[in-house]
């Protein structure tokens, strides 16, 4: 091998510093200084070689102290998102909240934005748009309730959030924080089927499909858990003041508990394979207090995140520690988190929707009564979905799949 052609592989395959660092750093240290941000759209036209080739700034180069993913999980009004918030302004992060029904039922690639809900007068009870209202008051999940279509199309969400995190991070070097992530919504699904919110059918349909489809994204470097007491989480539901929730029939201790027990023996276990992990005990600190969020962010800059200290076998961040340990390998999975779109349309793709499962699949008749509302309207949404159709190919899901697959 020439000198020359040698030089050229260790440049291509030089060890990166900026990619190993230890430790995060607090934005009021001042030592966290951002890349400009590429001078193309990211997220709306993904990645390749030939746009990185004219980037002012190389994807090596833009990773520092903060180049973070950490997700923040819990039970239900933990105070999570709080602490997710708060934690991202202390270390300079992107906040990428959790997604909400809205962003299931609301499309925002028309004007004005439309909303699926807003059928839900016109329609019977076995084609409404199914809601978390619906589903926390539920009186029969198995035969009429649409638990297993609302948490799928939750992960949906969740998925695309993450993605979009990672795209984000690969772009600008910013760290992110993420109020919950996919990899824990087998838990919330665990919980559904010890409460018979969730028959067993449904169960193994949707565990099948996470692992199948989790596997393409990777962990994070950091893991928090939230842990609250039942009363803690009562007093702030009272609290939120959302009437629904309040007098929600299904939304029991017992149901909060087998949460919890899967997130935190299970889940949370099991993440620490993988990612480094931090838990906060929620009787004795104050999730809402500005000081113990602080005295959180100084533990957690605590952690190291090098990987020089773990075993050659340890799987904790070995996707990161292999991919960014060299430039090429760094650009390669930059376009590959990139192309967020297209890399969650090719996962999700795979999934099969078995038509006989009623938790999740609308029948014929109530999917062309859906479609019969959306026509009497005679909407922007109606025109938006005519030109849709007339360019793909549609799969089984009702037209709320269709609009919340076309609004990402």
């Amino acid at each position: 091998m020439t000198a020359r052609v040698l030089g050229l592989f260790q440049r291509n395959n030089r060890l990166l510093k900026g990619c190993s660092i230890s430790t995060l750093k607090l934005a009021i240290d001042g030592e966290i200084k951002h890349a400009k941000p590429p001078n193309f759209d990211y997220y709306a036209k993904g990645n390749n070689i030939f746009r990185l080739f004219f980037d002012n700034t190389k994807t090596y180069d833009r990773f520092h102290d903060n180049s973070k993913v950490i997700v923040v999980e819990g039970n239900i009004a933990s105070g999570k998102s709080n602490v997710a918030a708060k934690l991202a302004e202390l270390l300079d992060m992107a906040y990428f909240p959790d997604p909400t029904e809205d962003d299931i039922y609301i499309n925002r690639n028309v004007e004005p934005n439309f909303d699926l809900r807003t059928h839900n007068p016109l329609l019977p009870y076995d084609a409404k748009y199914y809601t978390c209202e619906m589903f926390w008051n539920e009186s029969d999940f198995i035969n009429k309730g649409k638990g297993l279509y609302l948490q799928y199309h939750f992960y949906l969400r969740r998925y695309w959030n993450y993605l979009r995190a990672l795209c984000h991070l690969f772009n600008t070097g910013q760290g992110v924080i993420i109020d919950r992530s996919p990899f824990s919504e087998f838990a919330f699904a665990d919980a559904m089927h010890k409460c018979n919110y969730l028959s067993q059918r449904g169960l193994l349909w949707f565990k099948q499909n996470h692992s199948m489809t989790i596997t393409n994204i990777w962990k994070p470097h950091l893991l928090i858990y939230i842990k609250a007491p039942i009363e803690k989480i009562r007093e702030r539901i009272k609290k939120r003041n959302i009437p629904w929730e309040v007098n929600a029939r299904n939304l029991t201790d017992e149901f909060l508990n087998a949460y919890d027990d899967v997130l935190g023996k299970y889940y949370f276990e099991n993440m620490d394979q993988y990612s480094y992990t931090f838990a906060v005990d929620g009787s004795s600190v104050d999730v809402y207090n500005d000081d113990d969020i602080r005295v959180i962010a100084q533990r957690i800059c605590e952690i190291d995140f090098s990987g020089d200290h773990l075993l050659r076998g340890d799987y904790k961040l070995l996707k990161w520690r292999k991919a960014l340990r060299y430039e090429i390998s760094t650009t390669s999975s930059r376009v590959e988190f990139s192309n967020a779109y297209h890399k969650f349309k090719n996962v999700f793709n795979q999934v099969i929707y078995p038509m006989d499962l009623p938790e999740l699949i609308y029948t014929y008749e109530a999917q062309e009564l859906q479609g019969t509302a959306i026509h009497m309207v005679g909407s922007s949404f109606y025109c938006f979905l005519t030109k849709q159709l007339t360019r793909c190919f549609l799969c089984v899901f009702t037209v709320s799949k269709i609009a919340s697959i076309f609004s990402l």
